[in-house]
């Protein structure tokens, strides 16, 4: 029966995010689809922001209402343990040196595995949009001068992560007895990537709209990719919610860099001037290819970086 209700309570977390993004008001009913018009934007994330409030003051109370650890924790200790309290580790402990250390140290972490496409977008800055300091401010401003941005690199991060690190993490440890360390990296970011799959919906849906539009099976196989990376996605994340005690701003900032730099793709500088502006100069021709090689072993590094990067957290 306790597992009935912790998995209740894990699925409620899971749904509850994905349905408050299709409550629709009666003002933007004709726009209800279309998920990058910015009236739907604004009532997605009023909504959203309101359903977060309401649950991170819900689900400290039925972790204390439903533990299966017969802990004697009081509301207040649930509540401090979803991370939402910088410096407050999971233990209890105040560490404000720490806590940014560890932030400082997934932003490194991140970095690393981005090494290839970062290097490979300030040569393209450089090379296409020329090299001046008010060139590099302008870029970092327009990251977060549109709605379209703030959704994706800050409202979403900081709501993504509240609810599928934070609170179903914390809500598996507490509802469910013997939780090994391997059983919290893989289990609950199922939930995670299987939320993504309204994606899929929208999308079929806005096939029908449109003339040659993505195929059933087009948008089955971006579902299943976008799901798989997810959930490695939510494996990590939580890897560094245990490791740091309960960071969850670490989970946050990685989060936007993340979606911020997208999946790893081809260089953007070998595209440019392969299909944009082809280079016609042998010489450059070779230079470029050069740079492809080194690219490509960029991201393989960045890999093996990442994947040593993971043991080098501060602990206590």
């Amino acid at each position: 029966m306790s597992d009935i209700i912790g998995y209740s309570i894990l699925l409620y977390i899971s749904i509850s995010y994905v349905s408050a993004i299709y409550i629709s008001t009666k003002d933007i009913t004709d726009y209800k689809l279309s998920r990058d018009d910015p009236r739907v934007i604004k009532s997605r994330m009023k909504k959203i922001s309101i359903l977060t409030i309401f649950n991170i003051f819900l689900i400290p109370l039925l972790q204390k209402n439903f533990d299966a650890n017969d802990s004697n924790k009081r509301y207040i200790d649930y509540f401090m343990d979803l991370g939402i309290i910088p410096g407050r580790q999971i233990s209890g402990n105040l560490n404000i040196i720490l806590y940014i250390r560890n932030i400082f140290e997934s932003i490194l972490l991140i970095c690393q595995l981005f090494i290839g496409p970062m290097i490979d977008m300030i040569l393209y800055h450089i090379f296409i949009n020329g090299y001046s300091l008010q060139a590099v401010i302008n870029s970092i401003k327009s990251l977060f001068n549109t709605i379209w941005n703030i959704r994706n690199y800050i409202f979403a991060p900081i709501t993504e992560e509240i609810f599928y690190t934070s609170l179903l993490l914390t809500s598996y440890e507490t509802l469910f007895k013997d939780i090994t360390f391997k059983r919290k990296l893989f289990e609950t970011p199922i939930f995670f990537g299987i939320a993504h799959i309204h994606h899929a919906y929208e999308t079929y849906c806005k096939s029908k709209l449109v003339a040659n539009g993505p195929s059933i099976i087009t948008i089955g196989i971006s579902t299943i990719f976008q799901m798989t990376y997810t959930y490695i996605f939510g494996i990590l994340t939580n890897y560094i919610f245990i490791v740091t005690q309960g960071n969850l701003l670490s989970c946050i900032i990685l989060h936007s860099i993340c979606n911020i730099m997208g999946f790893p793709g081809e260089s953007e500088l070998q595209f440019y001037y392969s299909v944009i502006k082809p280079l016609k100069e042998t010489k450059m021709k070779r230079l470029l290819t050069l740079w492809n090689k080194i690219y490509i072993g960029l991201l393989l590094l960045g890999i093996i970086l990442f994947v040593k990067g993971l043991n080098k957290f501060t602990t206590i």
